[in-house]
């Protein structure tokens, strides 16, 4: 509505202005106060008239004023907006861009006439739409003066009248958004206020619109920010709301303000012309740091009906704030408790105050929470009618301490005493502390609940408390049935029925004390009381059953239990009945009690749990397992005046036939000095179940035949009792004489004298997870010994025995504590490496093939034993490697690691010393070892030949080996490390080192080719015979691969040198190794040869094969004879050549004979002789060719023939040598001799 008249003064505004620009060009003046009202009334859509003058003018800017402007009509015919007089100057220059910017405006004696029809619709909504520019129109500032706005309300025939409207006002724009300030009254009532809007929303039919009233009469501020609207005509204006009390500076510096000052309002509005409709508020009372907070809704009708509808949820009131100081009449400042009797007597007394309203009504009440003393109420809510004397209670809710959720519905009677009837519920998430509110102590019982609750139709009176139709929730239980107390102020009768899924009798005995409002545990037991109970579940003293029925009366001091059956106490069915009566003075019962179990372990996890802590019980716990399918029938009796109590036991127990009888005086007052005793029976056919029975914890193997447990204790509890333990079976007995103490504090410390004799041991060691290496072949034992036990160790002394035929003695000490360590000394016969090795790594030998085992290392037989021994033994079977004796060493184990430390023996005649550790880890095996012999005879490692040992002295060992592996195999085969053997004194046996020469002389006669058969038996006949005395020689070696090699070795004598190369592979035992011997040839030197042999040995170390190479004294021999044979030719082949020579020269003389001879005759026969000397010499020519070719081809043959027999034996570097001529060219001593040389006969 406010909208519509902004926008007509706007919109008559922005007429009026562009009229006054128009002015000077309009010639007919007469007719421009009838375009103007024209104009102005298609824009504002009302019907303008102006019935004063208009004054205008252009310079020195615009200006005009219009008298007794008046814009639509009522139904009356009065006009809707009246004007007695508008003016307005406005800028010029602004105007050349098409903006209107008034800088002053007047309006002064504005009437406006606003009226709600009857359907609730505005008439200033009726009509034609406004249409005006408005924003091009920009108002710096409007004043209205003497303004009054009625408003006529037909729906409720209530009207409002606005006067003395005075206001200066501005806008950006004729569409907003608008600023005003000003002052007015309503109805008469002035104050101040100041709006604000935005520009509308045209699509929405919107306006933002704030408005701060602040009334005159009352010290308070309203400040209203919303939206403005107009809904099918209805006018609705709505947002959010602050209202505060205005405070001066001196109230604001004022301290210690009252809780209800300066109360602050905040929420939200919606605003009819039939309602005024709050949906939600906030009223915030008292200082700001720590305010009391209210919040609601409220509604206001308006209409034909007037209706006043508030509903108001206070915050938590805290009741101490204004009561006054408590006076202190004791020494502390603590408040007693109050009981539940006081706390509702006084609620009822309370109530009671409260008149009761004579007319039909209603009241709600809703508070968050209401604080006095100790108690805190939340969330509290009351509906309550009015009843005659009384209340109606429609619904009565709140949260009390613990959680606890109260609902109630009935009739509360107030006259002739406080009572109610009607429905009640209680449901506390949280009992210990609705406990600790009501009583002022938590029960136990209580204490382990996490909720708690019940519901019922009550009758409740001061006297009598009556529960029909009960339903009741201790925890995860749910309850049915009825309970009831009468009282007549002197004894009481409390009769219970209840059956559900679970019932905790401590809780319901803590839950009734509270209640019938007892303290807790005071008077329950003082009732005469009747109950039945059946549950699925049964939890009493902290025990729970299943499927539980029973029936008892208690009253006069008499416990009559009728009968209880349950199905399941952990476990167990038992069945029960019975009398106790007396005191704890003087008593006396008895009772059967019956018990079937398949599975033990729930029942003595139970018993362990509840009865005080004992290690008895504890290890009977662990045992459960082999007491199995149990049987027991048990007489129980008690008297104080006869025997205390007794109680006898019969029946199986996993097979086991039991029988016992316990006694106990005084069971009552338990003492250091109570006297107990106990004898028990055990028999079965399966040892391992009398040994799990006994508390050991044997695997399911059985070792003998039927066995016999007794155990027998006298004394009293507070000091040692005599003990005597025995088990026996056809093979094998055992005994345990001593004292041991029973009490929790020192349980089983003492000390026995122990004896054991066993045809076969070895059952009962697997029976018990203990794992010796190489079990199965059995072994007889036979051992004493003495033990004691104390809070540190188990300590056995006085060893003595044997084991498989090894006599032993020694003793030992078991910590208690883990790691359960052991130490102690041990001397035996006979010690194993394999053993040992096979408490580390598995098998050593794998039994299927004798052969070292290539099997993965299996794990250590005690990977959880942790030792440290001295160790004797008078022999250590090192396997491979020999016998060590007199051996002592310290022994070590840790966590599946072993160690021999201090390593002290005797092998091969001299002293060993040295350590060794054996380890596994992730799947791996790893062997360390450092030896060091001194002063050995090797003798008894070496093989022998025809003379002996091969051969003799004395050695000192040196070597360091590590090896990882993942089998046996794999470990020594990866062997490495290094060492060295020094010997003195070697003599090697069965070698001659003079056999060369005799081999040479005998090869003399030896026919080509010389080969290894023609020469093997020449180094038989004389290599094998003497010896050779090398003296002080080191071997150095190396292990790899799991073998020992011996490389580069040299030594010798003048007339042999010995060289050679072994491996010695220590998993075969095997050999493969070679020896040269090298002779010194002296003169007989050959280039490219030398006479040597090779022995090769190889096989098993205790007998290797032995063969000899003698190729390379074969080579020697072949090429030695090969040398002579070509000097022999060479010598041939000189003498050739000299009678060849000879020969020449003996022709030639002849020939000078004949030539002679042939002078003489030269001139009868000189044709005929010439060609008879011509054929001689050229016959002679070709014989001597042909003889030089001859002999060169068989040189050539034979050459030849050497040459294969030598590539056939062994190369030999060749030398050859051509012949040569001996004797020096005779062609002068020839030609001399020549015929026509020759001289002349005289």
């Amino acid at each position: 509505m406010l909208g519509r008249i902004l926008v007509f003064l706007g919109g008559l505004l922005a007429v009026v202005l562009f009229s006054a620009l128009l002015i000077p060009y309009f010639v007919d003046w007469t007719d421009f106060r009838r375009d103007f009202e024209d104009q102005a009334s298609r824009i504002l859509g009302k019907k303008v008239v102006v019935h004063g003058r208009v004054e205008a003018r252009l310079l020195p800017f615009p200006s005009v004023t219009l008298h007794d402007v008046r814009a639509g009509t009522d139904a009356d015919g009065s006009p809707l907006i009246q004007v007695a007089r508008f003016s307005m100057d406005a800028e010029l220059a602004p105007f050349l861009s098409g903006e209107a910017r008034i800088f002053d405006m007047r309006i002064e004696e504005p009437k406006a006439k606003i009226r709600l029809l009857k359907d609730g619709t505005l008439d200033w909504m009726r009509g034609s739409r406004a249409e005006i520019p408005a924003r091009t129109v920009v108002l710096e500032s409007v004043q209205i003066e003497g303004g009054q706005i009625e408003f006529i309300d037909e729906q409720s025939g209530r009207n409002r009248v606005v006067t003395g409207l005075n206001a200066d006002m501005s806008a950006n724009s004729l569409a907003g958004p608008w600023k005003a300030e000003g002052r007015a009254a309503v109805d008469g009532h002035p104050g101040s206020f100041s709006l604000s809007s935005s520009e509308p929303d045209y699509a929405n039919g919107r306006m933002g619109l704030r408005i701060r009233v602040v009334p005159d009469e009352h010290p308070v501020e309203v400040d209203l920010d919303g939206a403005i609207a107009a809904t099918a005509g209805k006018p609705a204006y709505s947002g959010s709301f602050a209202f505060s009390f205005r405070e001066d500076q001196k109230q604001k510096q004022q301290a210690g303000q009252s809780l209800f000052s300066s109360p602050r309002t905040r929420g939200s509005f919606e605003l009819t012309n039939e309602s005024v409709r709050i949906p939600s508020y906030r009223m915030e009372l008292g200082g700001n740091e720590n305010p009391y907070v209210v919040t609601g809704e409220a509604t206001l009708d308006t209409g034909a009906k007037p209706e006043f509808l508030l509903t108001a949820d206070g915050q938590q009131i805290d009741v101490n704030r204004f009561a006054p100081p408590v006076v202190q009449t004791g020494k502390t400042s603590r408040q007693p408790t109050a009981s539940v009797r006081q706390r509702i007597e006084a609620f009822a007394a309370m109530v009671a105050r409260i008149p009761v309203p004579p007319v039909p009504g209603k009241a709600s009440i809703s508070l968050p929470a209401l604080v006095s003393d100790d108690t805190t109420i939340r969330d509290i809510r009351l509906d309550v009618r009015p009843d005659g004397s009384g209340w109606q209670v429609v619904n009565a809710v709140a949260t009390l301490p613990g959680r606890t959720q109260l609902e109630a519905k009935g009739s509360l009677t107030l006259l002739d005493g406080p009572a109610f009837n009607g429905n009640l519920l209680v449901a506390s998430n949280q009992p210990s502390g609705l406990a600790n509110w009501l009583s002022g102590s938590v029960d136990p019982a209580i204490r382990q609940l996490n909720a708690a609750g019940f519901s019922a139709d009550v009758s409740l009176t001061t006297l009598n408390q009556r529960f029909d139709n009960l339903e009741l929730a201790i925890g995860d239980a749910s309850l049915k049935g009825k309970l009831e107390r009468r009282s007549d102020g002197k004894a009481s009768n409390l009769s219970i029925d209840l059956a559900g899924n679970e019932i905790d009798l401590d809780a319901l005995k803590a839950l009734g004390s509270l209640a019938l409002g007892d303290q807790v545990g005071s008077s329950v037991l003082d009732h005469r009381i009747d109950a039945k109970f059946k549950a699925d579940r049964f939890n009493m003293a902290g025990v729970t059953a299943n499927h539980v029925e029973t029936a008892f009366t208690m009253a006069g001091g008499v416990l009559s239990l009728e009968k209880m059956t349950a199905g399941d106490i952990a476990g167990a069915e038992v069945k029960a009945k019975g009398q106790l009566q007396g005191s704890l003075l003087k008593y006396a019962g008895k009772g059967t009690v019956n018990l079937h179990a398949t599975d033990m372990q729930p029942f003595f996890a139970m018993l362990q749990q509840k009865l005080p802590g004992h290690p008895f019980l504890s290890r009977l716990a662990a045992s459960s397992p082999w007491y199995a399918n149990s049987d027991l029938a048990m007489d129980v009796s008690v008297n104080s005046e006869n025997g205390g109590a007794n109680v006898a036991v019969s029946g199986t127990v996993n097979g086991s036939r039991l029988s016992a009888v316990a006694k106990m005086p005084d069971f009552l007052s338990i003492t250091d000095d109570t006297a107990m005793s106990l004898e028990g029976v055990l028999k079965n056919q399966s040892t391992a179940i009398l040994f799990g029975q006994a508390g050991l914890d044997p695997l399911p193997f059985d070792a003998d035949g039927e066995g016999l447990l007794s155990v027998k204790l006298n004394g009293t509890l507070g000091s040692p009792v005599q003990t005597d333990i025995r088990f026996s079976t056809e093979r094998t007995h055992f005994s345990m004489i001593g004292s041991f103490a029973v009490a929790a504090a020192n349980f089983g410390e003492g000390s026995a004298d122990l004896a054991l004799e066993s045809a076969d041991i070895e059952p009962y060691l697997i029976m018990n997870a203990v794992g010796l290496p190489q079990l199965g072949g059995g072994m007889a034992l036979k051992a004493n010994g003495k033990m004691a036990v104390d809070a540190q160790k188990i300590a056995f002394s006085a060893l003595g025995g044997q084991a498989g035929g090894n006599p032993f003695s020694g003793s030992l000490a078991f910590q208690r504590a883990a790691p359960h360590s052991v130490t102690g000394d041990l001397a035996l016969r006979t010690v194993d490496l394999a053993w040992l090795g096979d408490a580390i790594y598995g098998p050593v030998i794998d039994p299927e093939t004798g052969t070292l085992n290539a099997k993965p290392l299996a794990m250590p037989a005690f990977p959880q034993l942790k030792a440290s021994l001295s160790l004797k033994a008078e022999s250590f079977e090192a396997g491979p490697f020999g016998t060590v004796t007199g051996l002592s060493t310290k022994i070590t184990h840790d966590d599946g690691n072993l160690a021999l430390d201090d390593i002290a023996g005797t092998f091969m005649g001299g002293k060993l010393t040295g350590r060794l550790a054996m380890s596994t880890g992730e799947g791996a095996g790893i062997f360390r070892t450092k030896i060091a012999v001194n002063d050995a005879n090797p003798e008894s490692i070496l093989w022998a030949n025809a003379n002996g040992p091969v051969a003799t002295g004395r050695v000192a060992i040196d070597l360091t080996a590590e090896s990882t592996g993942k089998s046996v195999g794999e470990i020594l085969k990866s062997a490495g490390g290094s060492g060295e053997v020094r010997a003195s004194g070697l003599v090697l046996k069965g070698l001659n080192p003079g056999a060369f020469p005799p081999i040479l002389q005998a090869a003399e006669g030896l026919q080509q080719p010389i080969d290894a058969p023609k020469v093997r038996p020449l180094v038989d006949q004389s290599l094998w015979q003497g010896e050779i005395p090398l003296g002080n020689v080191a071997l150095p070696f190396t292990l790899n691969g799991g073998a020992l090699h011996f490389q580069n070795l040299r030594a010798g004598i003048d007339p042999v040198t010995l060289t050679g190369e072994a491996t010695v592979d220590i998993a075969a035992s095997t050999v493969n190794g070679d020896l040269d011997l090298i002779f010194n040839p002296g003169t007989e030197v050959v280039a490219g040869a030398e006479p040597s042999l090779r022995l090769n040995y190889n096989g098993p170390l205790a007998a290797p094969a032995l063969t000899t190479d003698v190729s390379a004294l074969g080579n020697y021999l072949s090429l030695r004879a090969f040398e002579k044979e070509r000097r022999r030719v060479e010598a041939m082949q000189a003498s050739v050549l000299e009678k060849q020579r000879l020969r020449r020269e003996t022709a030639l003389y002849r020939s000078q004979a004949a030539e002679r001879q042939a002078e003489k005759e030269r001139v009868e026969a000189e044709a005929k002789a010439k060609a008879e000397e011509e054929a001689r010499l050229k016959a002679a020519a070709d014989e001597r060719l042909r003889q030089e070719k001859e002999q060169q081809e068989r040189l050539q043959q034979q050459q030849q023939q050497q040459q294969q027999q030598q590539q056939q034996q062994q190369p030999v570097p060749e030398r050859q040598s051509t012949p040569a001529l001996t004797v020096p060219p005779t062609e002068d001593a020839i030609r001399q001799l020549a015929p026509e040389n020759a001289p002349a006969n005289p």
